[in-house]
């Protein structure tokens, strides 16, 4: 495991701020350098770990930092009250390893986020006078304390890159929600109020949404480019009187930093999407490709893709394209999948997020990270998100079929024969048949044609209800039983509405039944989608 330069305990705790985590004991002092985080998952070999900050769910053990000494973890993060902490101060202490605790409010999921961001951002920027902080963090710091105002800096799709934690800065739940979950809350004011701030060459007032509290931001930019923005909040009392000047000193401060970040993100999404396209296409060494994502090329593997199904509410307007939001869960799929350690490799490709992960598509783990995913998503653009799983492929040179048999899957689970936010490939052989069928017949006269409507027309004529009986019958499996309590019918009164259809259809003929069935099952999906 590399270790960013820069990147301390110390950086660690002062970025993140008490409110998210703070120190329960460090026994080699703030100057530890860190590395990556993960999630402790017991049966993990320990390989990789070496200067890693170790996050641990459930009730950690003095076991466990022995552990985690063993290989070379810098700190050990545990939640709330989730342990006494006494004895497992104790433990740290004899064992050299950090012991963090971070707020119930933050999600492990995030809080890993939180970590790999700082560390994607944290590091040394040049600044010949050396008289300025050189790291975002630090630099936020720096504007709170001299404009009067608690400080966020973000990217142009208002992921927030770093923030302030000065202790007596008021803040509102706007800020808390963007930093807990790496990017501000969507709301129908931010598409204008930031177009207006992108456009302006000085700090301007924001005062939408107007339940939260005014901001005054400027626009970060590289040689006339936008990269990003900075927003201080007015607190209880005003901002410094020359609050403006500190910010447009803070954007010239900010630029590298954003113009660094804004680069090595889309040099890595653009390699990494180029390689994951073409292993999905089947083109090129599937080895070769394996190897440059992370993945081994002869072990089993699942392919998920994920996507909105149908549109966003007319009420919950968007800033982002399809595009653009099908890249930020492709970051959300590989951030929550590498937060657990599976093998993966995730991006997006034709307006979906896409993933390759070494695991099967029914491991309770992989669920859980894909569930949470689809959750964020919808939370952060609206409309109800679903996802797709291939079957378990016996290699990558699979990853082809195993892409085309995700869409097929995520295809069922968003239309009309859809159940759940999670569609398996092995699961869905008959609704993906009926989809077929349904869009092949859907405006064509056969749908409505006869056997149904015969009996149709014999219920608008003689005002029987032979085809809700059909209905029935046909959805019990032919068990009259069955059919006749679905029916709030005798049995034997079944049995003789039956006779008497049979007088208008031939219900002794099985192809007849058949195309029957289909006709009825088919009207009931096309009526259900008109709706």
């Amino acid at each position: 495991m590399s270790i960013p330069a820069g990147v301390t305990l110390g950086v660690l705790l002062d970025s993140l701020g008490a409110d998210l985590v703070r120190p329960l004991t460090l026994p080699c002092g703030r100057d530890v350098p860190i590395g990556s985080p993960s999630i402790h998952d017991p049966d993990q070999t320990g390989v990789g770990l070496v200067g890693g900050v170790l996050l641990v769910p459930g009730r950690p053990t003095a076991k466990l930092l022995d552990w985690a000494a063993e290989h070379q973890v810098a700190a050990v993060v545990l939640r709330g009250e989730a342990a006494d902490p006494k004895p497992l101060v104790a433990a740290a202490v004899r064992a050299g390893v950090a012991l963090l605790r971070c707020s119930e409010e933050v999600g492990w999921g995030q809080l890993y986020t939180l970590i790999s961001t700082l560390q994607a951002i944290t590091g040394p920027v040049s600044e010949p006078e050396g008289r300025y902080p050189t790291d975002l963090f630090a630099l936020a710091n720096d504007i709170a304390v001299r404009a009067g105002g608690a400080v966020a800096i973000e990217d142009l799709s208002m992921r927030v890159l770093a923030y302030s934690t000065i202790p007596w800065q008021e803040v509102d739940d706007m800020r808390r929600a963007g930093i807990l979950g790496r990017r501000v809350p969507d709301h129908p004011a931010h598409a204008e109020e930031y177009t207006i701030v992108l456009r302006s060459e000085t700090a301007v007032w924001s005062y939408e949404p107007r339940e939260y509290r005014p901001r005054l931001a400027i626009a970060v930019r590289d040689r006339g480019e936008a990269l990003g923005s900075i927003w201080v909040l007015l607190g209880d009392q005003p901002l410094a009187p020359d609050a403006e000047k500190v910010l447009a000193e803070g954007a010239r401060l900010a630029a590298p930093h954003l113009a660094r970040f804004s680069l090595a993100t889309n040099n890595e999404r653009r390699l990494r999407a180029e390689r994951l396209s073409r292993l999905l296409k089947g083109v090129g060494s599937t080895k070769e490709l394996a190897d440059s994502l992370g993945l081994v090329a002869d072990a089993p593997a699942t392919v998920v893709v994920a996507g909105r199904a149908g549109d966003p509410p007319a009420d919950r307007p968007r800033g982002m394209s399809a595009e653009s939001a099908a890249a930020y869960v492709g970051d959300l799929l590989r951030a929550g999948l590498a937060a657990y350690r599976l093998r993966a490799a995730a991006g997006s490709q034709d307006a979906h997020a896409v993933a390759v992960v070494g695991a099967a598509g029914d491991a309770p783990v992989l669920e859980s990270i894909i569930a949470t995913v689809l959750a964020h998503a919808g939370d952060q653009f609206g409309g109800e998100w679903r996802a797709g799983f291939s079957r378990l492929l016996h290699d990558l040179s699979d990853a082809p079929a195993g892409l085309n048999q995700a869409r097929q899957a995520l295809d069922v689970v968003c239309g009309p024969f859809g159940k759940g936010l999670i569609g398996r490939h092995e699961t869905v052989a008959a609704p993906l048949f009926l989809l077929d069928v349904f869009r092949a017949m859907r405006f064509l006269p056969a749908l409505e044609a006869e056997p149904l409507s015969a009996v149709l027309d014999h219920d608008a004529r003689h005002g029987t209800d032979y085809v809700r009986t059909l209905r029935c019958w046909i959805a019990a499996n032919y068990d009259v039983p069955r059919a006749a309590e679905a029916l709030v019918l005798h049995s034997n009164t079944l049995r003789h509405r039956l006779r008497r259809l049979t007088e208008v259809i031939d219900l002794s003929d099985p192809d007849l039944r058949l195309a029957l069935a289909l006709q009825l099952r088919l009207q009931e999906i096309s009526t259900k989608s008109a709706e």
